[in-house]
């Protein structure tokens, strides 16, 4: 049996034991109190500002557009404007140098497209191939970012409207990879590029939707860059990619592809800095009142447009000022799209008036 001293002595232990249990979990609650409610919050994260590390950025050049008077209704799921947070990150986009082999370069991209002949200057860093081959064909290319657009005048030959032999999506999918790599213009990137395909009939003189396959005419697959960040990377027309193909049904490899388009720099990654950006609300006051751009009219005859989704995106323009920028987009009913830079204005070099 132990003696009274020997329970003391153990009692004590034990009750030391308790205390050094009950002072870990005291301040192991007090560290998660301290984390979330001070090192977690909003006021915290909004202490620790944008590093703004590339200092002032040139303003979004939107194009020039000339659009009828429109009255736009804010109808969200809210019934407002959603908070956007505080500050988007921007990314490098720089514009290639021009080198003494650009030409040269772009010689050897054109063969790849089967321009083998010698090219028209049009100005100091555009040029222009032709081709009549096999149907009469045009190349023209900016030597020093590599954009070009490559046209067939496939009406020259009836047998490409008569030859349905179209393309389902999943075979489209599979051409566009194919003329990429064979133009030696595939990256990673555009390897996991998001393809939007859809069929067209040709009407008056222009390339219409087609309600289905079985009446299309053609198939179009436009490549938009992969989101960044979770946010989308929309062109200056969104419902255009970064590079845009019309294919025909035609059995000849050579008249497969009777339009492309492209615009695609590739985004450096590595390099970024974030940047406060406008509320919700101020955006939506700048679109009301012209200030914005309307990419997209849709589907609108009557000039009235309802609002139903705002969100951030990347600008995605066909030439670069150097930089990855954000833009605030408003999503309306019938394909309407209107973008309002997002970056705030005491951070831009040179703020662009927009044209509505």
């Amino acid at each position: 049996m132990a003696s009274l001293t020997e329970t003391a002595q153990a009692a004590r232990k034990l009750i030391q034991v308790v205390g050094l249990l009950v002072g870990v979990i005291l301040v192991v609650k007090l560290g998660v109190f301290v984390y979330n409610t001070y090192l977690t919050s909003p006021k915290s994260q909004a202490e620790v500002a944008p590093t703004v590390a590339f200092g002032k950025l040139p303003a979004i050049q939107f194009p020039e557009k000339l659009h009828p008077e429109l009255t736009l209704r804010l109808e969200t799921a809210s019934g407002g404007t959603p908070n956007l947070g505080d500050r988007v990150t921007v990314y490098l986009l720089p514009a290639k140098q021009s080198s003494f082999l650009a030409l040269e370069e772009a010689n050897i991209t054109a063969k790849k497209l089967g321009f083998t002949n010698t090219p028209t200057e049009i100005t100091e860093r555009r040029y222009k191939w032709e081709n009549d081959e096999f149907l009469p064909s045009e190349l023209e290319m900016d030597i020093i970012d590599g954009s070009f657009t490559l046209k067939r005048n496939w009406q020259a030959d009836p047998t490409v409207l008569t030859d349905k032999q179209l393309p389902g999506k999943e075979q489209t999918t599979i051409e566009v990879q194919n003329f990429l790599r064979q133009a030696g213009l595939m990256t990673d990137e555009l390897d996991e590029a998001v393809i939007d395909i859809h069929y067209l009939t040709f009407k008056s003189g222009q390339y219409q939707e087609a309600v289905s396959l079985s009446e299309a005419d053609f198939v179009e697959a436009d490549l938009f860059r992969p989101d960044i960040d979770k946010m989308k990377a929309l062109t200056t027309d969104p419902q255009q990619g970064i590079v845009s193909l019309i294919f025909s049904g035609s059995r000849e490899s050579e008249k497969k592809v009777v339009q492309a388009e492209f615009n695609y720099l590739p985004v450096n990654l590595e390099e970024m800095a974030t940047y406060p950006i406008k509320t919700a609300s101020q955006a939506w006051r700048e679109l009301q009142t012209r200030q914005g751009y309307i990419a997209n009219v849709g589907d609108n005859p009557t000039g009235v447009v309802s609002i139903r989704n705002i969100y951030l995106a990347y600008y995605d323009a066909e030439t670069t000022n150097g930089f990855l920028m954000p833009i605030i987009v408003f999503e309306g009913d019938n394909g309407f799209y209107g973008y309002v830079s997002a970056i705030t204005d005491e951070w831009l070099e040179d703020l662009s008036t927009g044209n509505l």
